[in-house]
């Protein structure tokens, strides 16, 4: 899971900081493995692939990661974050109207 809220704070932001940038790395090598997927073997033929295949695991090139996608992927996770605030804020929102419980 990539989602997380925080109020950012000086003393114990690194693990934090290390969870983002996690986060960002994790979406390169996802859309890696989609790439993979959708134009090497087939979404048909993956388990093929991967279980008790007889040339062993698939080998994926390192991806090659540019400031302008880990930017995209940054502004990604923030709108992510922003709707999860705000699911957040409607589902309080139900809860303490007057007819919360009949929502």
């Amino acid at each position: 899971m990539d989602k997380f809220y925080r109020v950012p704070r000086r003393r114990g932001s690194a693990p934090v900081q290390i969870d983002f940038f996690g986060a960002l790395r994790a979406r390169v090598y996802d859309d890696e493995v989609r790439r993979w997927v959708a134009e090497d073997v087939g979404v048909e033929n993956v388990c093929r692939n991967l279980v008790n295949s007889a040339e062993g695991l698939p080998v994926l090139e390192p991806p090659k990661v540019t400031l302008s996608k880990l930017m995209e992927y940054g502004r990604m996770l923030v709108d992510e974050q922003e709707n999860v605030k705000r699911v957040q804020l409607v589902d309080k929102y139900l809860r303490e109207a007057a007819l919360g419980d009949a929502n």
